[in-house]
């Protein structure tokens, strides 16, 4: 990869990474005694909407309790289950605010093996 391809794919990157959010949850999952035991989670999402719909996987919210957001500048928000696909693991949340900063989504069908793709997202927020 030449110095200007690099810088190219750096400079995409770096745009898209402010719509990148983490996502914590609180589930209540039953112990061995019986009894509700709250249990943290987390995993990753993209904003996909200015008004605040988030992308994630529906295994990093199925049967939470509470959603927290977290933006790329810190803001922790509440999140709300929008829908949720079992089967194709695929979720939206939405969070209360506007003007979020959403990825541009391409078109999956236009792209050819071989092909570089990148897939960004980070439950630790690294």
């Amino acid at each position: 990869m030449s110095a200007y391809d690099e810088k190219a794919v750096l400079d995409i990157l770096e745009k898209v990474s402010k719509s990148v959010v983490n996502i914590s949850t609180i589930k209540l999952v039953q112990s061995i005694f019986y009894r509700a035991v709250p249990v943290k989670g987390m995993g990753s999402g993209t904003i996909i909407d200015p008004k605040g719909y988030i992308l994630t996987n529906n295994h990093v919210i199925k049967g939470a309790r509470k959603i927290a957001v977290t933006l790329w500048n810190g803001e922790v928000l509440e999140g709300k289950l929008v829908g949720a696909c079992n089967i194709h693991d695929i979720a939206v949340v939405k969070v209360d605010k506007e003007n979020l900063p959403a990825a541009e989504l391409g078109d999956s069908d236009k792209l050819r093996v071989g092909q570089r793709v990148y897939a960004i997202g980070n439950p630790f927020g690294l």
